[in-house]
């Protein structure tokens, strides 16, 4: 139990004892105690994210990575996700970066900014190097020793309710294309705002995108939901497309035991319930948006995990998520 006032409830050898209470002394040695014990949860910790991870369990969970599942159902910060992940995927390749960790050497930011680098040949002599560092001295041991630079990640944070500081790196073709952008919209946007123009770009790719893939938009032909019987081929008409995309929201439909929804909007594709291998057919009714890594999963629940990998079902994802 606690309170605002440091009253907490610490528990010792002879029963509970208020923080406020302690002698110096004390409350040092059992802030050390408590920061050891700290390092052997974290460790522990990744270890479990590191078997859920290779088990693909956050699938069960309607999870569509193990990023949304350390999100959304562990509670982590997008940073701390990333941080956790990178690292017991990297333990599970190297058991020296968990004993690092287990140890207190070295923290878990500074094995993130290691990561990258780590080789079977270098990553003993690595965590040796980091270890005591803060996280701005690992910096500079990878930047003296790494000289490549750190890989980027697209930065969105909020400023207000409606409005947002978007910061990413861009390569000088990226530029040009901006200016260009910027120049053929002066008639509508004067003063070539860049946040206007990428805007209006972006709703131009959301259209075309949903169009291709969805046939949102387009201008509905003379075929019917109906006609979508027994085919040979894979195509999915446009009208079937339309249904399925709106009935479903434009979201990944799959439900875990629990009854909670995926909900994923990213690299849909269209899963056919009952195998279209099987049916041949493209019955509305039969068919469902999920996310590429459920509807992965739907398939090998279907036809078994040895077959698909046999097929190559598993390849890259097609969307990011955490190295």
């Amino acid at each position: 139990m606690s309170d605002p006032f440091g009253k907490t409830a610490l528990m010792t050898e002879t029963g509970p004892v208020a923080v406020a209470e302690l002698g110096d002394r004390e409350l040092l040695a059992a802030t050390r105690e408590l920061t050891r014990t700290a390092c052997l949860v974290e460790a522990d910790l990744l270890l479990h994210l590191g078997e859920i991870d290779e088990r693909r369990l956050y699938l069960d969970q309607a999870f569509p990575s193990m990023f949304a599942f350390c999100v959304r159902e562990l509670r982590f910060s997008e940073d701390v996700a990333y941080n956790r992940i990178a690292a017991a995927r990297a333990g599970r390749r190297y058991p020296a970066v968990i004993e690092a960790l287990r140890s207190g050497e070295v923290h878990l930011a500074g094995v993130r900014l290691l990561v990258p680098h780590f080789t079977a040949e270098n990553h003993a002599a690595l965590l040796a190097e980091a270890a005591g560092k803060s996280k701005r001295e690992i910096e500079e041991l990878v930047a003296r020793f790494m000289p490549a630079p750190l890989p980027w990640r697209t930065m969105i944070t909020p400023l207000t309710d409606d409005t947002f500081k978007v910061q990413f790196v861009a390569s000088r073709r990226l530029r040009d294309k901006l200016r260009e952008a910027q120049d053929l919209l002066r008639h509508r946007v004067p003063d070539g705002d860049l946040a206007t123009v990428v805007e209006k770009a972006v709703d131009v790719l959301i259209e075309q995108v949903k169009k291709e893939r969805f046939a949102t938009g387009r201008k509905p032909r003379k075929e019917a939901l109906g006609d979508s019987g027994e085919t040979v081929s894979r195509h999915i008409p446009d009208a079937v497309k339309r249904f399925v995309y709106e009935r479903d929201g434009g979201r990944c439909t799959f439900v875990d035991e629990q009854g909670r929804t995926c909900g994923e909007t990213a690299a849909l594709e269209f899963d056919h319930v009952d195998g279209f291998a099987r049916t041949y057919s493209h019955e509305p009714d039969r068919i469902r948006l999920l996310c590429r890594a459920h509807n992965r999963f739907a398939a090998e629940q279907m036809y078994g995990r040895a077959f698909m990998r046999e097929v190559g079902g598993y390849g890259p994802p097609a969307y990011w998520q955490p190295p």
